[in-house]
This record gives C-alpha cells, sequence and structure tokens, in this order.
C-alpha cells in the first residue's frame, strides 16, 4: 500500500475512533445521569431479575447466533465486492437456527422459564428477540471494517436514548407492578425494533438463490469462536446467575449495579478497539510494528489512568448513582474495574491471533478462564457472598490475558507490542487501585494521593500525552505515537 492510501486509511480510523469515543461517552453519560432514577424506580431484586434476563440473553446469542459476526472482518478483506451476499447468506442460516429454538422454546416454556428463574413469558419474549438482533450484529461489524463510523454511532445513539426513553414509560404506565418486566422491555425494544429493520434490509441488499454459498466460510471461522464467546459470557455474567442461585435477587442487583460502573473503562477501550483494529491489520501486514507498539503504549497508558480514576472514585460515585440500598456495590468495584483492565489487555494480543485466523487458540484461552472463574465461584460466594464473585472475575482475566501473552508470540513469532512496558503499567495499577479501596474511608487522603499520581504521570508523560489528544481530536494523522 502506497503513502497516500496509509494516511488516507490513518485519517479514516483516526476519524472512526474519535467519533466512536464521543458517541460512547455521550451514551454513557446519559446512562448515568438516569441511574439515580431507576436505581429509585427499581428494587434491588428488580436489578437483580433484570440481569439475569441479560445473562441468559448473552448466553442465547451466542448460541444461537453460531458465532457468525466474528467472520465479518475476514469476509470484507477476502471477497468485498461480494460483502452483501456474504451477510444475506449468514444470516439466512441464522434465521434457520433461531427459529428452530424458538419452537423448542414456545414447547417447553414452563420447564425453561423454571430452569432459568425467569417468567415463560420472558422466555418466549428472549428466542424472538434473538430471531432478529443478530442483524443489528451483522451491520455494525460490516460498519466497523468499513470504517463507516457515523452509521455505528446512529445505532448506538437510538439504542441508548431509545432503552432511556422505553424503559421510563414501561416501567411507569404499563409494568407498573411488575417492575423488572418494564426494565427488561425497555432495554431490549429499541434494538429489537432496529434488527426488523436491519433484518430485511440485508435481505434486500443480498438476497440470491444459491444463498448457502458462503456457510462454509462462515462455519470454519466461527464455529471454533463459539466456544470463546461462550466462555466470555461465563466470566462476564455467569457470576450473577451463580449469585441469584446461591445470595438471591437483591445480592445480584447489588453487584450488577457495581459491575456496571466499574467497567465504565470498557467504553473507552472498546471505542479504541473498533477503530484501532482495522489499522492494526494494515499496518501489522506492512510490518509497521514500530507505529503498533508505540500507540499501545500510549493506549495502556490511557487505559491505566482511567482505571485509578474509576477506583478512587467508587464510594462517591456509588452513593450519587445509587440509592442507599445499593450502596454496599462499592465493594466490587475495585476488582471489577481491574478486570476490565486485564480485559483491554488480552483484546489486544487476541487481535492478532484473530488477524491468523487462530480461533480455536481464542476459544481455548477462554474457555480455560471460564473454568476457573466457575471453579472459584463455586467454592468462594457461598463462603464470601457477591462480593467474591468480583475477584474470581478479576482473576480469571489475569490468567486470560497470560495465556494470550503466550499464545500471540507463538503465533505471530516476534513481539509485536512492548509488553514488559504493558505489564509494568498493569502491576502498577493493580497495587495502587488496592491502595485505594484500602483508603475507601479516608477520602481526603484519597484524592491527595490520586492528585500527585496524576501530576507524576502529566509531567513524565507529557508528550505522549498531548499525542493521544491529537490522535483523539484527529490533528494528527496516524498512530505513530512515539
Amino acid at each position: 500500500m502506497d503513502k497516500e492510501k496509509t494516511k488516507n486509511l490513518n485519517k479514516a480510523a483516526i476519524k472512526s475512533g474519535s467519533g466512536y469515543m464521543l458517541s460512547n461517552i455521550l451514551i454513557r453519560s446519559s446512562a448515568i445521569i438516569t441511574a439515580p432514577i431507576f436505581t429509585r424506580l427499581l428494587t434491588t431484586s428488580d436489578y437483580g431479575i433484570a440481569s439475569n434476563f441479560a445473562a441468559w440473553l448473552n448466553i442465547g446469542l451466542v448460541v444461537i447466533g453460531l458465532g457468525l459476526p466474528y467472520s465479518i472482518g475476514n469476509a470484507k478483506m477476502d471477497f468485498p465486492s461480494e460483502l452483501n451476499k456474504f451477510l444475506a447468506s449468514i444470516q439466512t442460516l441464522g434465521s434457520i437456527f433461531a427459529i428452530s429454538f424458538l419452537i423448542i422454546a414456545i414447547v417447553f416454556k414452563s420447564q425453561l422459564g423454571k430452569w432459568m428463574e425467569l417468567d415463560p413469558s420472558l422466555v418466549i419474549i428472549m428466542f424472538v428477540y434473538l430471531l432478529f438482533q443478530p442483524s443489528v450484529l451483522y451491520m455494525q461489524e460490516r460498519y466497523k471494517f468499513e470504517l463507516l463510523y457515523k452509521e455505528n454511532i446512529f445505532i448506538s445513539i437510538i439504542n441508548s436514548i431509545g432503552a432511556i426513553v422505553f424503559c421510563f414509560l414501561f416501567i411507569l404506565y404499563v409494568f407498573n407492578n411488575q417492575r423488572y418486566f418494564g426494565r427488561i422491555g425497555g432495554l431490549i425494544f429499541p434494538m429489537f425494533l432496529m434488527g426488523i429493520f436491519y433484518y430485511f434490509k440485508i435481505i434486500r441488499d443480498g438476497w440470491e438463490f444459491h444463498i448457502k454459498k458462503y456457510w462454509s466460510y462462515a462455519l470454519k471461522i466461527s464455529i471454533p469462536m463459539i466456544p470463546h464467546a461462550l466462555a466470555m459470557v461465563v466470566l462476564t455474567q455467569i457470576d450473577r446467575i451463580m449469585i441469584i442461585n446461591i445470595c438471591g435477587n437483591s445480592e445480584a442487583g447489588i453487584y450488577s449495579f457495581g459491575f456496571q460502573y466499574a467497567v465504565l473503562l470498557l467504553i473507552f477501550s472498546n471505542a479504541v478497539l473498533q477503530a484501532y483494529n482495522p489499522w492494526l491489520y494494515t499496518s501489522y501486514s506492512q510490518n509497521n510494528f514500530k507505529s503498533i507498539r508505540s500507540s499501545n503504549m500510549v493506549i495502556v497508558l490511557i487505559m491505566s489512568v482511567l482505571t485509578l480514576l474509576i477506583v478512587t472514585a467508587g464510594p462517591e460515585a456509588i452513593k450519587i448513582l445509587g440509592s442507599r440500598d445499593f450502596w454496599d456495590a462499592k465493594l466490587v468495584v475495585m476488582p471489577i474495574a481491574i478486570g476490565a483492565l486485564f480485559q483491554y489487555v488480552y483484546n489486544t494480543y487476541s487481535s492478532l491471533e484473530l488477524y491468523h485466523k487462530k480461533t480455536i487458540v481464542i476459544a481455548i484461552g477462554t474457555v480455560f478462564a471460564a473454568i476457573i472463574n466457575y471453579i472459584l465461584n463455586s467454592k468462594f460466594i457461598p463462603i464470601y457472598g457477591y462480593v467474591a464473585a468480583a475477584y474470581t472475575t478479576s482473576a480469571s482475566y489475569l490468567v486470560l490475558a497470560l495465556f494470550h501473552l503466550i499464545a500471540y508470540r507463538r503465533i505471530c513469532k516476534k513481539q509485536v507490542y512492548n509488553d514488559r512496558y504493558i505489564w509494568l503499567i498493569v502491576i502498577g495499577t493493580v497495587l495502587i487501585s488496592f491502595l485505594m479501596m484500602m483508603l475507601y474511608d479516608y477520602i481526603l487522603l484519597r484524592y491527595i494521593i490520586l492528585f500527585f499520581i496524576l501530576s507524576i504521570v502529566g509531567l513524565t508523560q507529557k508528550k505522549k500525552l498531548i499525542a493521544i489528544f491529537k490522535l483523539i481530536s484527529g490533528k494528527d494523522k496516524s498512530f505513530n505515537i512515539s
């Protein structure tokens, strides 16, 4: 690729990344602003039931969705001119699978409701939703790899604002006596409507008679990713299901509320990865390791600083965002935030593994970490309660990050990132975060320490911080931050 094309790609990636970050910040800000209202409209038990529904929904999305969205990035590279046909093909395959599961759910709704600890009507709603929601994921993946950030921003804004509006309407006027129904319905309704729209758009744009021609290509990539995606759900969702079974809905609600705040870091990391991965693949194919290394170092530094901010402000944020019944959620903030940092580190490594189509390796690592998480949860939640789940999740992500550190080096056969720098920064962040948690009862001392840490970072990393600001604002033309 010549210099002009590389320059244009970098510029497009920067615009895409800036747009994603801005939209995600605005979207999450709206969720944070409304959190004090919803925690006063809903009980901790309502929160627990809604989180249980979300956990099973994510599991169903993995199993019924067949991991097909994972194949879209590779399809964009292998046959870009036939992407419409490819999307129609995999959607048809997914629909056949989803309709089969929907029929089973209708027949066995009572048994499934008892097993999942959900109202049988919610079981049917879930499987109908799972027929159409994957279509939105297909389009989001397409927009991501085509750097069409405005389209993805539109989807995010409609989903977030729509969820807030419909949650209010459903909770106050439709399901006032069963408010968890209103919470669940409001959260999924906007995505359901968009799913119907994109479902028929994909058919219109790409349908042809021999629609199954891409099935083998997609399944070869996606099937090995199902254990990975399912294990990721275990890592992020099974703790809430186990808390409900062992401790109850209220404890699961408190845990879910603290979890929602603690993973604010993922706003930035997911936004960066959305824009970074297409550029990463191109730079990696050109052996432009210096740009990759220097850019990643800056991003890891920013992630660590954000982690410290989230942990330090945890008690005050929880009190502002939640009613008194939710204040104990501060106990899960530190381990969950650290786990989110480990999650970003693991994603930087697994992105290159996915480039090499080593999906089996990715699946092995995630399944291994999920098994560890389940075993630790089974042992420690009955003893220490829902707080234990936060620490077991963090430990599982640490194992996953270390696994992929080894795996990516063997697959790439070279050190693409500055791994020593990454882990020194991460370990330092973990130690300081533990200190901040120990000082939760000493608010002034906590913020004085944070001020000194931020001052040291600002003075020693001034050039890099200026560079990342230029990157986000679009004033720089590449990810090469030295």
